[in-house]
C-alpha cells in the first residue's frame, strides 16, 4: 500500500514538472510599444491598465516598452530591419503612409468591422487611412485652435464671448490687441511661430479654410501654391509686416510660463497641452484664457492629429495582438491614457470625461472635432512638410514673396513625389 502511494506521488511530481513548463510555453508573448515616456502616462499604464489586462488575458504575456518620441522612428526602423519589430506599437497618424507603403503594418478593416462599438470613434478612425484602408486605432489626439485672453479682449473693447470667427475678425482683433511702446513691441496681438514644423501647420489650417489643398487627387503633384494657398500665406505675412501684430525676431514667455500667461501675447494658435501648461504654471491666469472654435473662410476647418496603435505585419500572433489593441482602445483604457496626458479622446462617448467636463477650453477642442482635418497620409509627407517649413519661414521673414516661396516649395515637392 505504502509502495503504491509512493509511486503515485512520484508520478504526480513528474506530471507537475512537465506541466509547469508546458503552461508557460502556451502563453503568447506580445510586445507593445508606447510612444513617449511622461511619468503620469507610464504610471497609469503600468499600475492600472497592464494589471487589468493581464488578469483578463492570462494566456498573453504582455511586455510594455515606453519609447521617447525622439527615438521612436529610429528604434522602429532598426527593429523592422532586424526582424524583431514589436507586435503592436504607437505612432502618429502622419506615419501611416510610410509604414503602409513599406508593407510593415497590417490593415485593420476586417478587425474593425467586427468591433461592436466601432461607430463610437466617428471620424477619428479615418486618421490612419491610406489608400482606403485603415491601419491605426486612435488613442489620443490634439488640435490647433485659437487661444486668447478674455481680460485683454475687454481691455480693448472686444467681447470675450465672441472670439474671431473669420480671417477678417482675427486681423481686426490682433491689431486692436497689439501694443507698441517707443518702437518696442510690448504685447503681440497674435503670436505666430516662424520656425520649425509649426508654421506650416498654422498655414495648413488657413489653406483648407480657404478651399485649398496640398496635393491633387492622386497625390502626383503639389497644388498648395494655388491662389488659395498664396492668399493664406499672404495673410500671415501681412500680419507680420503690414499690420505689425507680431514680431518674429523676439521670443516671448518666461521659462516654463507660456507667453500668453505672462501677458506678452493676447492670442495664439494652441494645442490642448498649452492649456495644461498655463493651468500648471500660471493657474491664476488660466481663468482668463479662452479657446475659440475653428476659424472659417470658405470652410470651417482646423488641423487635428491623433496618435494610435499599429499592428506589425510581421507579428506571429495577430489574434492576440488585436486583442491587445482592442483592450488599449477600450473606453476604460482611453479614458485612463487621455486623463493622464490631458489629451483629446477619439471616442465620442468620452467627450464628457471628468477632466474635459471641468474645463470649458477642452470642451471647445472636443466640439471642434467635426471640423478636424489631418495631414496628408502619403509616404513623402514629412519631407515635403520640411520643405514647406523652410520656404514658409523665408516668406515670413520677407526673404521671398508668398508666391515665390510656395512656387519654389511646390517645385521641390514635385521632385520628391516623383521619387
Amino acid at each position: 500500500m505504502v509502495r503504491r502511494l509512493v509511486q503515485a506521488l512520484v508520478v504526480a511530481m513528474l506530471v507537475a514538472c512537465i506541466a509547469v513548463p508546458g503552461m508557460a510555453a502556451d502563453k503568447v508573448k506580445i510586445n507593445l510599444w508606447f510612444a513617449g515616456n511622461p511619468k503620469p502616462m507610464m504610471d497609469a499604464v503600468n499600475n492600472e491598465l497592464v494589471p487589468d489586462f493581464k488578469a483578463a488575458n492570462p494566456d498573453i504575456d504582455l511586455e510594455v516598452t515606453f519609447v521617447p518620441w525622439g527615438d521612436l522612428s529610429t528604434k522602429l526602423a532598426t527593429s523592422f530591419a532586424g526582424g524583431v519589430a514589436p507586435d503592436v506599437f504607437m505612432h502618429g497618424q502622419a506615419a501611416t503612409a510610410g509604414f503602409a507603403s513599406s508593407d510593415q503594418v497590417e490593415p485593420l478593416d476586417g478587425y474593425i468591422a467586427a468591433m461592436p462599438d466601432a461607430a463610437d470613434f466617428g471620424v477619428t478612425l479615418d486618421a490612419g487611412v491610406y489608400f482606403g484602408k485603415r491601419y491605426m486605432m486612435p488613442i489620443f489626439g490634439s488640435g490647433w485652435l485659437l487661444m486668447y485672453r478674455a481680460d485683454q479682449f475687454k481691455e480693448v473693447g472686444l467681447d470675450p464671448n465672441k472670439p474671431p470667427a473669420t480671417w477678417e475678425e482675427l486681423r481686426d482683433a490682433a491689431k486692436k490687441l497689439t501694443i507698441w511702446q517707443g518702437g518696442r513691441l510690448v504685447r503681440e496681438g497674435l503670436d505666430l511661430p516662424s520656425t520649425g514644423v509649426n508654421p506650416p501647420q498654422i498655414w495648413a489650417c488657413l489653406l483648407w479654410q480657404n478651399g485649398g489643398d496640398f496635393f491633387n487627387q492622386d497625390f502626383t503633384k503639389c497644388v498648395f501654391n494655388s491662389p488659395e494657398g498664396v492668399e493664406a500665406l499672404q495673410f500671415i505675412v501681412d500680419l507680420i509686416h503690414k499690420d505689425k501684430t507680431t514680431d518674429t525676431s523676439i521670443n516671448m514667455g518666461q521659462g516654463n510660463i507660456p507667453s500668453i500667461a505672462t501677458g506678452e501675447v493676447a492670442m495664439l494658435f494652441a494645442v490642448p497641452g498649452d492649456c495644461a501648461a498655463v493651468k500648471t504654471y500660471a493657474p491664476d491666469v488660466y481663468k482668463e484664457v479662452r479657446i475659440a472654435p475653428p476659424l472659417a473662410r470658405k470652410k470651417q476647418v482646423a488641423l487635428y492629429a491623433f496618435n494610435g496603435f499599429f499592428m506589425s505585419k510581421s507579428s506571429k500572433h495577430k489574434p492576440e495582438a488585436w486583442r491587445t489593441m482592442t483592450y488599449f482602445s477600450s473606453p476604460k483604457a482611453i479614458e485612463t491614457i487621455c486623463g493622464s496626458l490631458r489629451s483629446l479622446p477619439p471616442r465620442q462617448s468620452l467627450a464628457n470625461m471628468s477632466f474635459i467636463a471641468e474645463d470649458a477650453n477642452l470642451k471647445t477642442y472636443v466640439k471642434g472635432m467635426p471640423s478636424a482635418r489631418g495631414n496628408p497620409n502619403i509616404p513623402q509627407w514629412v519631407k515635403i512638410r520640411d520643405v514647406l517649413s523652410r520656404y514658409i519661414e523665408k516668406a515670413m521673414y520677407g526673404a521671398m514673396t508668398p508666391k515665390e516661396a510656395l512656387d519654389a516649395a511646390a517645385k521641390e515637392g514635385d521632385e520628391i513625389l516623383k521619387k
